[in-house]
């Protein structure tokens, strides 16, 4: 890579380009998957209880919440909490005194598990607590956790379906990058094959300039992006970088990248040498 420095810089910046394309394409597929999180943490129930209720009737639903499979964890929450809450949000003086009295009643809002809030799960939470005794309604909003559901399906799918076209895409760039650098020493293959080189020691050297310029693309591609994104942070609010697990996957595919693409380029070349 010294001898040849114009020749490995420029395929470092193409790779570096190429990773980039690849790199906008996850911020974004990212910061989409934080903001479906944020909602299916907004996924819960609320169970509203009748009037006139004792301490022990209400301690017996929730108990029996508890117990439940599905929940993670039961909140009271009293009508003079909720109508607080109520007031709060819409800015509202007065209107528990025009109106006679708090109309809200008592509820318990349900935290369920991570791994047990798909709709069909929450539906059938709601058609079960719906028929209690000490059960006025339940608000578990299906429409919207279905169409919360089919969403995140679409967007897993669009998001493997994208990744796996730019990342063939980008295998055949730095594929043919990196065998521009191979091709340039192609006489010098010959020779070494020639003075009984074996076939191992001619492909290490090629396979790790191509893992190393790799490396150092995926840095570049990085960089750019954090900077890319701290300007739009800027403006946008909400916008995060990669978190540091994503960071250290993406070397890991640049790498992974760089090394097929310099197995794909050097048995090409050496095929041309009869090797």
């Amino acid at each position: 890579m010294r001898r040849h420095r114009g020749l490995a810089l420029t395929a470092v910046i193409t790779m570096a380009a190429s990773l980039l394309v690849l790199g906008v394409f996850l911020v974004t597929s990212y910061n989409v998957q934080s903001a479906l999180r944020g909602l299916e943490n907004r996924k819960e129930i609320v169970v509203y209880l009748k009037d006139g209720l004792t301490p022990t009737d209400m301690e017996m639903v929730k108990n029996r919440l508890e117990m439940h499979p599905a929940v993670e964890g039961v909140r009271f929450v009293s009508r003079e909490e909720a109508w607080d809450e109520f007031a709060r949000e819409m800015n509202i003086e007065g209107l528990q005194e025009s109106l006679g009295g708090n109309p809200l009643p008592d509820a318990y809002r349900l935290l369920l598990d991570p791994e047990r809030r798909e709709a069909e799960t929450i539906l059938a939470m709601e058609r079960e607590i719906a028929v209690w005794d000490e059960v006025d309604e339940v608000i578990a909003g299906g429409d919207w956790v279905g169409r919360l559901d089919s969403f995140a399906h679409s967007v897993l799918w669009f998001t493997l379906a994208i990744g796996l076209a730019v990342g063939l895409s980008i295998v055949a760039i730095v594929s043919n990058t990196v065998r521009l650098t191979v091709v340039a020493r192609q006489d010098l293959i010959h020779i070494m094959r020639v003075v009984g080189a074996s076939e191992g020691f001619i492909r290490v050297p090629f396979l790790s300039e191509g893992v190393m310029q790799a490396l150092l693309a995926g840095v570049l591609a990085l960089g750019g992006l954090y900077a890319a994104t701290r300007i739009i942070a800027g403006r946008v609010e909400g916008v995060a970088f990669l978190s540091p697990t994503w960071c250290l996957g993406f070397l890991l595919l640049a790498v992974t990248l760089g090394l097929v693409g310099s197995a794909f380029s050097v048995r090409h070349v050496l095929r041309k040498v009869h090797l």
